[in-house]
Parts: structure tokens; sequence; C-alpha cells
């Protein structure tokens, strides 16, 4: 009867008794301390999310999670415990999560998807150990994958796939995940014996949109990569690394009823822990991915962000400053880049040959991007120095064209790339100081185009202040050299309390087009900007505040823009978000939008709108947009959106949105110095539908269309010299009138293998029409049944090696 009763008391004392175990094996990190990681081989850990294996219960627990987002720095509600070994094959993370199972919250998604709520646990490491370059990897629940890299001091980039095993399962208690992270997929420095890493881990809680880390790191504070926590791993120089991605694939070209076949190969070998050399022969970028559907009218070119895993692979060498950086997760108002190096250049659309009138090229033979022979990249580090080439070469083509109406073949232009990076950094005291030279080359039969640059950058010990800066020249054949350059300074007054300031100055010759990526030339700016970020308001759970400006003028002295935009963002108790945003242009010159027949004078311009979102951690959830701007001479723009969102389990997700516009006034340029001003009204409709068979296999289909009628208004010159547009007749001929249809429409099955190894099945329709002004129904379905590109694609790619 005793042993029993003993025997039913330990059952019923079993749970608390486990609880208390596994809570009496989690120790404190005190300040500034390294964690001595152990080492344990043949573990035999299968990747699967459970912490089964005998090897996680020997192992000491860290708990140290606050909650970083909002910046209250409280200890998380839910504990976070992390175990942490290695093995000469990579590290390995398990990760015991509590929480209620009625609040867990589980959304499959492709790669990278960055902007759902869901719970997820994420691993950054500092590989470089002094706080130069590191990688960040997300698990999310139910095993969608993220990855990216990042660079001083919290430039993060989501622009780089790895080789690397995650994998998560729920518990009684909440929510497991295993990962490994091979040491043959990051970049480290050659070292002895003994090797430090910085870590730094996060867990998004996403029923309370919360996000615990640790350390204790929020983006409210100016330092990041230098803080990390540090560990200690002995003997770990990885053995050589090679692995090639054979590829094959078919597509059947529906619009000129052609049906082409490709095979190639990417390469990949790691000689030691600090270089890395890929190529890539015969590669197939076809259309398995595809852009936003943007219309762009304007003598501005619009940035499209790089796609391509080889592009990507080992990216951050060539980044040179913030500038480079688009991502942007602030409230305020963003720019275009400034980059020597855009690698959608290489491959991208063709040189538009140089013909006489009676030759044609249709458009979509211009649209088409160019096939690569091959490419080559090397990236390294020894020491201080850390280096990064690339080559590329396109492959010679022909148009299809006519002359005089008879079709012929006519060649094409085609270029070859080169770069080459060079990077010496110190990191003394917990400062950092940097300084880079980058030069790159585009050279093809029309003309050669050479730039180069020297970069620098300096945080200082506390993190509060912080300088880029950057000098670039453009040498090109048949042009004068041109000039250009720019400094930032950042200073950090307290905890969610940012001020910026940034002069750049460009000569009317500098071009980094070629093979980079500069909005404008011909400019002298001052900008700055001031943000406030605070978690401890009466009347929500935090706000984030941004005012910013900017002022510039041309060489010939003329105010060519200015702007001052104030953004307010309230995250209330509810999860609910309030947006406002506001914008106020003084009068100025436009210089660029009459491509090259002179500058003209707008009128001042205000602009206000806002944007209310519900709480995105429910299965069913929406946003509701207005507002309303002037045009730039007189009239204005009422403008509307509406998103909504259902996820009504973990595999499947809808969501649909629709934006209208009501222009009166839209200016735009015609010919010569004509320019137009419109009654235009703009549809852009979008809809989306992802289904998952499971986490790497996913069925998505999407389209997106804008669809525009405008009607032809009020007629003007551009003035001898800079002043107002001077109003006049309808000049003779047709009228400007028009409608336009631009639409993105893809069918993707996309199944992963095994990591970077994918089976695509991909339907995509490409449609850019514009014609006579028609209805909406008529332009969309004019546009879909004249397309510009109509493609089937099926593209298989397996990764072999160690």
């Amino acid at each position: 009867m005793k042993k029993t009763l003993f025997v039913v008391l330990v059952f019923l004392c079993a749970p608390a008794f486990s609880d208390s175990l596994l809570s009496s094996m989690v120790v404190e990190v005190g300040p500034e301390e390294t964690l001595v990681l152990e080492r344990i081989e043949d573990a035999s850990i299968k990747i699967d999310g459970y912490l089964d294996e005998d090897t996680w219960g020997h192992l000491t627990a860290y708990d140290e999670f606050v909650v970083i987002d909002p910046d209250t720095l409280a200890d998380g509600v839910h504990a976070t415990r992390v175990r942490i070994f290695y093995d000469n094959t990579g590290i390995y993370f398990g990760i015991d999560m509590e929480q209620p199972a009625e609040t867990i919250i589980s959304r499959l998604s492709g790669r990278d998807k960055r902007d759902l709520n869901r719970d997820s646990i994420n691993v950054t490491l500092d590989t470089s150990g002094e706080g130069r370059y590191g990688y960040w990897f997300g698990l999310n629940l139910g095993d969608s994958l993220m990855d990216g890299t990042l660079l001083p001091e919290k430039n993060f980039s989501s622009e780089w796939d790895g080789a690397w095993r995650g994998a998560s399962q729920l518990t009684s208690h909440g929510w497991s995940g295993e990962i490994h992270i091979p040491w043959g997929s990051v970049a480290m420095p050659s070292v002895d014996e003994h090797r430090r890493l910085g870590l730094y881990m996060s867990r998004k809680v996403a029923y309370v949109d919360e996000r615990y880390g640790w350390p204790a790191l929020p983006q409210t504070i100016p330092k990041f990569i230098s803080e990390l926590q540090s560990l200690r791993v002995s003997g770990v120089n990885p053995k050589q690394q090679f692995s090639i991605f054979p590829f094959t694939s078919v597509t059947q070209d529906r619009v000129d009823d052609q049906v082409r076949y490709k095979t190639g190969a990417d390469f990949f070998w790691r000689p030691s822990s600090n270089f890395q050399l890929t190529a890539t022969v015969n590669p197939d970028f076809g259309a398995v991915e595809s852009d936003e559907v943007v219309v762009n009218l304007s003598a501005t070119e619009t940035f499209f962000p790089e796609k391509r895993l080889f592009f990507l692979e080992g990216q951050g060498i060539f980044v040179t400053s913030p500038r480079a950086d688009t991502r942007g997760e602030g409230v305020g108002t963003g720019g275009a880049p400034t980059t020597m190096v855009n690698t959608r250049r290489i491959g991208g659309q063709p040189l538009e040959p140089v013909t006489g009138s009676d030759i044609t090229i249709h458009e979509r033979e211009l649209r088409q991007p160019v096939d690569l022979i091959g490419a080559v990249k090397v990236t390294g580090q020894s020491g201080p120095l850390r280096y990064g080439l690339l080559a590329a070469f396109e492959d010679d083509f022909e148009f299809d064209a006519q002359r005089s109406g008879d079709p012929f073949h006519l060649a094409a232009e085609t270029s070859d790339y080169g770069i080459a990076r060079v990077l010496l950094e110190d990191a003394p005291g917990g400062s950092y100081k940097a300084v880079g030279v980058m030069t790159t080359a585009t050279l093809n039969d029309r003309r050669d185009a050479k730039t180069h640059g020297l970069d620098a950058h300096y945080l200082s010990e506390d993190g509060k202040w912080k300088l880029d800066s950057q000098m670039f020249m453009s040498d090109i054949d048949d042009v004068d050299t041109g000039f250009g350059g720019f400094i930032d300074l950042e200073y950090t007054f307290r905890q969610g309390v940012v001020q910026r300031v940034g002069i750049e100055y460009l000569d009317d010759h500098v071009d980094l087009n070629d093979l980079g990526f500069l909005s404008r030339k011909d400019n002298f700016r001052i900008r700055t900007a001031h943000v406030r970020q605070n978690s401890n308001v009466s009347w929500a759970r935090d706000n984030e505040f941004d005012i910013r400006g900017f002022v510039q003028r041309n060489r010939d002295g003329l105010f060519t823009g200015g702007a001052v935009f104030v953004s307010n963002r309230m995250t209330f108790e509810n999860l609910s978000k309030l947006t406002f945003r506001a914008s106020f242009n003084p009068e100025y010159y436009d210089d660029l939008n009459s491509f090259g027949n002179g500058a003209y004078r707008l009128a001042r311009r205000h602009f206000g709108g806002f944007i209310w979102e519900s709480d995105s951690s429910q299965p069913f959830s929406y946003a509701i947009g207005a507002g309303y701007s002037q045009e730039d001479l007189g009239g204005g723009t009422d403008f509307v959106k509406l998103i909504a969102n259902w996820r009504p389990s973990d595999r499947f997700a809808l969501s649909a949105n629709i934006g209208y516009r009501n222009r009166d006034g839209w200016l735009l340029y015609q010919e010569d110095r004509n320019f137009t001003t419109f009654q235009a009204e703009e549809w852009s409709p979008r809809v989306s539908a992802d289904y998952f068979l499971s986490a790497k296999q996913q069925l998505r289909f999407s389209v997106q269309w804008v669809g525009v009628r405008a009607k032809e208004d009020k007629f003007y010159l551009v003035p001898g010299n800079p002043g107002d547009l001077i109003p006049t007749a309808k000049p003779e001929g047709p009228t400007d009138s028009f409608s336009l249809s631009q639409m993105t429409l893809q069918l993707r099955y996309r199944w992963e293998i095994a990591p970077l190894s994918d089976l695509f099945l991909v339907y995509t329709r490409l449609v850019d029409e514009g014609s006579a002004l028609k209805s909406f129904s008529d332009t969309f379905s004019d546009g879909y049944d004249e397309p510009l590109g109509d493609y089937l694609v099926l593209k298989i790619r397996y990764r072999f090696g160690s």
C-alpha cells in the first residue's frame, strides 16, 4: 500500500518536478561575461524541433530575454530557455518557449517574409568576432525560414539565403525550436585556437505584438553588433567546403510561340573560413520572381531590389554606406538609394540600339533581360582587411526587328562588368572605424564606363556619434569626368531620440548608372531628420514621431527642391495602429522632367493622409487609408486605400487591397517643350492567395494591376529661361488623352527539396499597354489580350557537395 501511494505521489508531482529541474538548470549571465560553449561531437541531433535528445537535457540553459519592442526592457512574460553547443560541423541552438496554447500563432510563408505577425525565434551571429559583419537566421513556428546579413551597426538585409536548417514543434507548454548553422555557410576570419562570436537572439510573441531580446538591444539605442553577447568556441577551423548547384529549365514563351531549354550550374568553394569563391555558368534568371507594378512617367528611374541568389550571396562587402539600403523600417518617408553597385544592371534590360527611322523594334524586345555567359565572385578577409571581386559577362544576342516592314535580326550591344572592393576596419575599445575603396567597370562597344569611390565610417565608443561618408568619380568615354559625394552624421541624444544631418554634392557630369544607382546629378543638397520613439506614453502602447526635410539647388543656382515631412505612428493597447503623414513643398524649379528642354517653376504644395490598421495577430485584419495632395500647378489628388487579410489557418492566406486616385491637374511632359495637365483616375487592385502543402511546398497566386484613364485638360510650354510654364493652345495633332494598363499575374508552385534546392513551376503574364482613352474594363481586357510577356517555366535546381 505504501509503495502504491509513493508511486501515485511521484506521478502527480512529476510535472512540477520536471519544471523545477528545468528551471534549476537556467543560469544567469553576468555583465561582460563570455559564455564558453561546450563542444560535443557525435551528438546525433535530428533537426526536427523536438528537444528530446539527451544532449539538450545535459546543457546549461539561458533565459536573459527582456521586452525590446516596445522598448520597456521589462522581463518577458513567457520564459524562453536557450541551449547552445557546437561541433566540427556547426553551431546548434535548442530553444524551449513557454506560452499558452490558445495564444500561439503559426503562419506559413515563403522564405524571408518578414512583415507577418507570427511567433518566431531568431538568431544573429557576429561571425567576425569584432563587430564587422554577421548573419541573422529566423525560424517561424511552422518551419518557414528567414535569413540575411548584418553590417555595422545594425544594417540588416534579407538579400542572402544560406544552407542551414531549422525546425519547430508545439509542446505541452508552448513550442520549441532547433537550429543548426554550418560553419561553412558563413564567412569568418582565420584564427588560431579560440574564436569569439557575438550572439543576439530575439523572440516574437505575436498575440501581444511584442519582441523579446537577449542582450537588451532595442532599435532605439545606437549600438548593436558591437554589443552582442560574447561566445567562445575552440578549434573551429572549417574544412574545405565545395558545392555545385546544377539546374535545368524549360520555358514556353507563349507570345513568340517558342520553347527554350537551358542547363547550367552554380559553383561554391570555400577552402578556408575567410575565403569564398562562387561562380555561375550559363545561368537562368528566368521568371520565377516578379517585381512590383509601378507606374512611373517621370524622368527619375525606379529602383528595384536584387532577387537573384548568385548576386545576393556575399553581397555585403559591396555595400559602401547606409544610403545603399532601401529596406527602412521607421515611420519616416525614405528616398531612393545612392550606390555604386546595383547588380540589377547585370543581365538587365539591353542597351537600346541607335537606329534609323526605317527600323522598328517591338517594346517587348527592349524589355527582355539579357542572358549571361557566366559570372564569378570572390570574397575574403585577411586580418583587418576585407575584399571582394566580381566579374560578369553578357551573352551575344539579336533583336527581332523590322526594316521598312520586313523582318530581320539586329545585333545587340552587350556588356561586361567588373567590381573590385577593399575595406580596412578597426574596432578599438568598442568604437568602429573603417575606410574602403571600390572600383566598377561597365564595358561595351558603345562606351566604357568606370567609377571609383572612397568611403569612410566612424562610430564612437558610446555609440552616440555615427558618421558615414563617400566620395566617388565617374570616368566615361566621351564624357567629362564627374565627381560627387556625401557625408551623413547621426547623433543619439538618449534612447529613442536621434538627430541626422546629411550633405551631398553631385556635379553635372557624375554618372553611376551604368552599374550603380543615382537618382539625379547636378545637385547640392542638405537634409536632416529628427526621430523620437517612446514606449512610455499615456495614450498609446508606443509612439514614433519623425520630422525630416531637405533643400537642394543645382549648379545654375536654381532652387530645385525642398520639403518638410512629418510622420507619426501610434500603436494602441488593442494593437491597432494609426499613422498620420503630412508634407509641405515650397515653390521650386523642376530641371529634370522636361527631359533636357529647360527648367520650370512649380507651385507650393502640401499633402496629408492617414492609415488605420487593425490588430494583425487576428485571423482577419484590415486597414483603411485616405488623403489629399496638391498637384504641381494647382488642383489636387484625392486617394483612398483598403486592405484586407484573412488567415483562417496557418496553411492558407488570402490578401486583397485596392487603391483609388482621382487627379485634377496631373502634369506630364509630352514632347519638345510641351506639357499637358490631365484629369485622371487610377485604380490599383491587388489579390494574392497562398496555400502551403507544408512549410517546404507552396502554391501561390498573385495578380497586381494598375489602370489609368487620363483626359487632357490644359497645355503649357517650357519657358526659354527658368520661370513659370507658359499657357498655350492645344498643339496640332492627336489628343494627348490616354489609358494605361500595367499588370503582373503569376501562378507559382515551389518545392524546397533541400536547403537551396528547389523545384519551380511558374506561369507569369506581364502587361504594359498604353493606348488611346478608353474605359477601365476595355483597358484591362485589351492589355490582358496583348501581353508583354506570357511564360510557363519549369525549373529544378539541386545542391550537391559538402
